[in-house]
């Protein structure tokens, strides 16, 4: 049957990002807006594309289609970074280079699930990986958890929503939205209970470099897990390279040779200058990786000690997860919708899992101290009115 002039089932299940929907509510505000909402940073990255010294590299590496993999130099550069500090072992033919860390979850999430699966999503979760199983015709199940959680108990609240139709579970750690970090003894209670189920494991790692409280670990480093976990990276959240969309994968030679295709009918690869400015970034970024975590870790405590609202110290990536729930309930809206109102903008909760409306995310990194004194305090004021 034709479905002219509707559009596709899936296509249409995808809700709108909130951080465009936000984006363009900052675009339309008349005075100083503070942009709190979106997961940034205000530093100047460490590998820069005005530095690259574009003559020496062949015209083949800037100008002719690139390998689907990735360019060479970088994915070897990958690969050495992650036996040294993933502890996974990896060649070629387990790294997939992408556009951004999204597009590696897209491609992985096709890769590892066939419509009318189901894909376990440990909550509050990344908002846009809800969105991206609905556009394969995957059905997100939310599993609203507490990384303060036991082992023991975290599987008791995972394994019930298991069933036929799951086909992965997904996590990030260190968490968005709320930075909360999994430890070693949770991170192997999740590999033995998708080895016990036959599920795959998709592991969002972004945050890997900015723990504060805590030590990250790769999932994939312990006993068993490699096997069945595809786990995925980001230059913009590692380097402040946002702008060049570049991320990668770490997985079986198989899921990466499946994913590798995606890739290529997707995008058919990533620019290789891209690339260039993430190798640099990744051969030299390690003086600013130790001044950037040591930025967040002061920006961090400064926001947390100056808002009024309650939210939990998190153990790293780059948020505080407010609770709101003490003036709205289950719905912070209208406080966000007058914190816009005063010049803030935040990111609401409802988009990062059913159960978290009355939380907001705030990101304590995109602004300079100064600016995200004053963003609290429009917070603050707006709160003292209600």
């Amino acid at each position: 049957m034709s479905r002219f002039p509707d559009v596709s089932t899936a296509g249409a299940a995808v809700p709108a990002s909130i951080f465009a929907r936000l984006r363009e509510h900052l675009a339309t505000f008349p005075g100083d807006v503070i942009p709190l909402q979106i997961g940034d940073t205000h530093l100047a990255p460490p590998a820069r594309l005005d530095e690259v010294v574009w003559a020496e590299l062949a015209a083949g590496d800037l100008y002719a289609y690139g390998a689907a993999g990735g360019w060479g130099p970088l994915v070897d550069a990958i690969a050495a970074k992650a036996w040294t500090q993933n502890k996974v072992g990896v060649t070629a033919s387990g790294i997939q280079v992408t556009v951004g860390a999204t597009h590696a979850l897209s491609c992985a999430v096709q890769a590892l699930c066939d419509p009318g699966d189901e894909l376990v999503l440990l909550t509050p979760h990344w908002p846009l990986i809800r969105g991206i199983a609905l556009g394969f015709g995957v059905t997100p199940v939310e599993v609203p958890v507490s990384m303060q959680m036991s082992a023991a108990e975290l599987v008791a609240l995972i394994e019930p929503a298991i069933t036929s139709k799951t086909a992965a579970i997904y996590f990030a750690s260190p968490n968005n939205p709320d930075g909360s970090m999994l430890s070693v003894p949770q991170l192997a209670a999740i590999a033995q209970l998708a080895a016990r189920h036959n599920l795959w494991i998709l592991a969002d790692e972004v945050y890997e470099d900015y723990g504060y409280d805590a030590t990250h670990t790769s999932i994939a480093s312990l006993p068993g897990a490699a096997e069945c976990t595809v786990t995925v990276f980001s230059f913009a959240k590692s380097y402040a390279q946002a702008g060049l969309r570049v991320g990668y994968a770490l997985g079986p030679d198989g899921v990466i040779a499946t994913m590798r295709k995606l890739v290529n009918h997707s995008v058919y690869n990533v620019p290789v200058a891209m690339q260039r400015a993430a190798l640099g970034a990744l051969r030299s970024g390690g003086p600013f990786l130790v001044r950037a975590r040591e930025s967040y870790l002061v920006a961090r405590d400064r926001a947390r000690s100056r808002l009024v609202a309650p939210a939990e110290t998190p153990a790293g990536a780059a948020y505080l997860w407010v609770d709101f729930r003490r003036w709205t309930g289950d719905d912070c809206m209208p406080i966000l919708e007058k914190c816009a109102a005063a010049g803030v903008l935040l990111a609401p909760g409802s988009a990062f899992g059913a159960m978290c409306g009355g939380f907001a995310r705030l990101c304590f990194t995109g602004v300079t101290a100064d600016r995200l004194d004053l963003g609290v305090d429009r917070i603050n004021a707006v709160l003292g009115m209600l």
